[in-house]
């Protein structure tokens, strides 16, 4: 069992195996989350500061890149930490333009990604997660730091979906 630093503060004690399990469950959540919602739902916007369900999907497909990435910058280091980057996600979902992308592209590249970042999780010893990178504004993150940040990261935004979806039942009531 390993002590695992939930990045919004809580500190929860879970193997390994259960973080990558919670990890790997995202995109099937995410797709029963989403199933049969029109293009005008998906566009929906509580209001033009927050996000509407597709930004949201294009933003996890955007993030996991990164969160791979990071993953296995970490996996690969040597005796160095790499630099774990960040970026501004507000930016890029008004740069990309994200609420007129295909967000059924979206979620086949976070599905696949998961899918195969969570092989590669399960193939690795356990004294792998305890490597880490530093990332720029966070500090130090372990490989396990990293999984259980990506797990509760699309969690955090099934729920926003959610709320969404209850807003969109309101309106439309």
């Amino acid at each position: 069992m390993a002590k695992v630093k939930n990045p919004f503060g809580e500190t929860e004690a879970r193997s390994f195996k259960d973080e990558i399990a919670r990890y790997a469950s995202a995109p099937q959540k995410l797709e029963f989350a989403v199933e049969r919602l029109s293009g005008a739902k998906l566009r929906w916007k509580p209001n033009p500061k927050k996000w509407s369900i597709r930004e949201t999907l294009m933003h996890l497909a955007d993030s996991e890149v990164i969160a791979v990435a990071r993953m296995n910058l970490i996996i690969a280091s040597g005796a160095t930490p790499p630099t774990l980057v960040a970026y501004d996600q507000d930016k890029l979902a008004e740069r990309a333009d994200y609420n007129v992308q295909d967000e059924l592209l979206a979620l086949s590249l976070f599905k696949a990604l998961r899918k195969h970042q969570t092989a590669i999780l399960k193939s690795l010893p356990d004294d792998v997660f305890e490597k880490f990178g530093m990332h720029e504004e966070r500090g130090k993150m372990t490989l396990a730091d990293l999984v259980a940040h990506s797990a509760d990261h699309a969690e955090t935004h099934l729920k926003h979906i959610e709320r969404i979806k209850e807003e969109l039942a309101h309106t439309e009531g």
